[in-house]
């Protein structure tokens, strides 16, 4: 009789245990070794990350548990974006494709008139403009938690990240989770860089961990004192956030500011400041 009882509790907590698997609306992911704020809770860096919650502070944005409450199924929408972008790459036939790679994601919405002049096929045009709204829609959440923080217009960061990683696109986005540019420091102390070709052959760049490192770290980049000046402006002026960063040097484009605020427009990306 005694073994039989034993059994049956042990199948007892077998099913328990399953049943607490099959929640999959609770998951929790840590990471152990940021090395600027110690112990922190970290969403996947493949799926739709707006906040890594620290024990500083200044960088907290909620509570974990509200988070992974209202968030739902993280890994869901990760799956989904990959199968819109999925979904879009084949409605583009073998020569389309070859078509497209010829064109930056964002050329053709900077300058549409471009893919009418020369009759570039709209299925073509449609692909990366999606790209780009998908590059939206998985960021605008880490934009809008960075605005909060350190009052940085939501638009400006999506709109240079976009600019700056071809919406998620270039190899500095890529492989090393750098959105937005940003070089390695003079002595390259505390951080990970590799080479790239941008200004010349020689330039560094920082590797991050994952995209929302690049996006934080792009918040302390603009508090620095030369972009000082910009902080004096409404949030929600985008256009001379975007003049400012040029005249500040932040690119050595002479189009640069114009290209952010056309990119702002042309996405209606300053909704996401009066969200913000």
């Amino acid at each position: 009789m005694q073994q039989a009882f034993k059994y049956i509790a042990i199948a007892a907590v077998l099913l328990v245990f399953f049943l607490l698997l099959s929640f999959d609306n609770i998951a929790f992911y840590f990471s152990v070794g940021n090395p600027t704020s110690g112990f922190y809770y970290e969403q996947p860096s493949s799926i739709n990350s707006s906040s890594q919650f620290t024990n500083n502070p200044e960088i907290q944005s909620g509570i974990w548990w509200e988070d992974i409450r209202d968030r739902q199924s993280d890994i869901r929408y990760a799956l989904n974006l990959a199968n819109e972008a999925t979904a879009v790459g084949a409605a583009l036939n073998e020569a389309q494709q070859k078509e497209a790679l010829k064109y930056s994601n964002l050329g053709l919405i900077l300058n549409p008139e471009y893919a009418q002049r020369h009759n570039i096929d709209p299925t073509i045009v449609e692909y990366k403009k999606k790209k780009c709204l998908n590059y939206i829609k998985k960021y605008k959440d880490i934009a809008q938690e960075e605005a909060q923080l350190f009052n940085i217009p939501a638009s400006i960061t999506l709109a240079q990240g976009l600019l700056e990683s071809n919406a998620g696109d270039s190899q500095l986005a890529k492989k090393e989770n750098n959105h937005f540019g940003i070089k390695c420091k003079k002595k390259c102390i505390g951080c990970r860089c590799v080479n790239y070709t941008d200004d010349t052959r020689y330039d560094m760049f920082r590797v991050f961990e994952t995209p929302w490192f690049s996006f934080r770290e792009h918040s302390k980049v603009l508090l620095k004192k030369r972009y000082k000046h910009l902080f004096d402006l409404p949030k929600h002026d985008y256009k001379n956030w975007a003049k400012g960063l040029q005249a500040a040097g932040y690119a050595t484009d002479s189009s640069y500011g114009k290209k952010l605020i056309k990119i702002v427009e042309a996405f209606e990306l300053d909704q996401y400041d009066k969200e913000g």
